[in-house]
């Protein structure tokens, strides 16, 4: 259990008589620098063996106080996404649910429900889900109207559930299979694409404790009922100071190892398990960028003076009423490197998040050989970018082979890194060429990023 001492925020200088000042505790500190500071390698392009003609969709919508223009902003620019995935003339076969972010806590009234697949107002035939895939006759529809129509209808899921949004922990109930009308959504053969809209960061909870002590104050294990708890107790600063302290918060990472929430590492090795290669998962979050963190007092609580969060855009600095900045879903996005489209919901408008999201999905669905991510440069005194990377292969039992790069090799089995027209729309306009490779294989290329 961690420690936490009393501080008063103005010397007490009179009689005991005297009301005392409110109070706060600074928490437990933590270095000034993280665990590892070294440029990460992460994924930047995977090729699949063969192209994917399926596609099972999965949107996981915040629906607490605050996101019901998100919400029409997706049901309008949904049909970005649908134009770039009929790029070629032609929708692969979809499948598209959609839950909330709300999860049933216990004790807490506005959050007693949740791991369901919202329909709406959407009228669909059997499932809960869209079906729209290709048949011997044209089109096989389980609903009537347009695609962009139906899924709007879905995607306005309100603004009356949980505060404590555990969108990880909804997406898990929601592809388990076993809520009404979810048997038959996920498909062996099928891509499958998680996209999880918030303006809050994941407060997936390991432990029930994570809600309790409801009457807990700013020195209590918990602190105040609030959702700075999911902050403290999932996210960890490496910046010298003490976890309820105030102002700008550096070197934040998720919790991996924290005894309240769910680790991100593992919710990632999730949703990769899902399926029999993991390069057939992407995902994609439109959420609250964490490019600044700063603990602010929470006007809410006149008790104690106790940090929130200060918002990343919207709200006019009320708490719940804009984006806050979300540590741990930036790193869900970083755990699949450029398997995932990651934009920010403080843009006026979600058409470009929405065209990213079917970009993503287009390239691992068509086998695209893009590099995806800001990749760092070896030598920014060179012209063009110079990568740090490795490739290798993975065939369809487990082995790996590890290639080298075509410039360094006597073979001709080695792989290259060039500029490709297909690549435009990506940060790197790089390709991977992977020369005198046969077979069943998932071609991985991995390079250093800036994080």
């Amino acid at each position: 259990m961690t420690s936490y001492a009393w501080v008063g925020l103005f010397a007490v200088t009179m009689a005991s008589a005297c009301e005392l000042p409110p109070q706060y505790c600074e928490g437990e500190a933590l270095p000034e620098e993280p665990p590892s500071s070294k440029p990460q390698a992460r994924v930047v392009a995977q090729v699949l063996p063969v192209e994917s003609t399926a596609v099972d969709i999965l949107f996981v919508i915040d629906d607490s106080m605050s996101m019901m223009d998100e919400q029409e902003q997706l049901a309008t620019w949904s049909s970005e996404m649908f134009d770039v995935l009929s790029a070629s003339g032609e929708l692969p076969d979809l499948h598209i649910a959609v839950t909330s972010s709300s999860v049933a806590i216990s004790g807490l009234t506005q959050c007693q429900t949740g791991g369901s697949l919202h329909v709406g107002s959407a009228v669909l035939q059997g499932e809960r889900f869209i079906r729209d895939v290709a048949g011997a006759a044209g089109r096989e529809r389980n609903y009537t109207g347009t695609l962009k129509e139906t899924f709007g209808k879905m995607a306005r899921v309100g603004d009356a559930g949980c505060g404590f949004e555990q969108p990880f922990k909804a997406a898990r109930l929601a592809l388990t299979g076993f809520a009404p009308g979810a048997k038959g959504f996920l498909r062996e053969d099928a891509l499958l694409l998680v996209v999880f809209v918030t303006d809050e960061d994941d407060c997936s909870s390991k432990s029930p404790a994570l809600y309790g002590d409801q009457q807990g104050d700013a020195c209590s294990e918990l602190g105040v009922v609030t959702s700075y708890r999911c902050f403290e107790h999932g996210v960890r600063c490496y910046d010298g100071k003490g976890s309820r302290e105030f102002g700008e918060r550096r070197n934040c990472r998720p919790d991996e190892s924290s005894p309240y929430v769910e680790s991100v590492s593992g919710f990632a090795d999730y949703l990769k398990g899902l399926k029999m290669n993991p390069a057939q998962v992407v995902v994609a979050g439109i959420y609250g960028k964490p490019n600044g963190v700063t603990a602010i007092v929470d006007e809410r609580i006149t008790t104690f003076t106790t940090p929130r969060l200060a918002d990343v855009c919207g709200g006019g600095g009320k708490e719940g009423s804009g984006a806050t900045p979300a540590v741990r879903m930036n790193a869900l996005m970083a755990e699949f490197g450029g398997r995932a489209s990651h934009s920010s919901i403080c843009e006026s408008q979600l058409s470009w998040a929405m065209r990213e999201v079917g970009l993503v999905t287009r390239g691992a669905a068509t086998r695209s050989r893009c590099l995806r991510g800001a990749l760092s440069d070896l030598d920014v005194s060179a012209p063009g970018l110079q990568p740090a990377c490795r490739v290798e292969v993975v065939d369809d039992v487990g082995a790996r082979v590890e290639l080298p790069s075509c410039d360094r090799a006597t073979a001709r089995d080695c792989f290259t890194l060039a500029v490709d027209p297909a690549c435009e729309e990506t940060e790197t306009q790089l390709a991977v060429q992977v020369a005198e490779r046969a077979g069943n294989e998932t071609v991985t290329v991995a390079c250093e990023v800036v994080e």
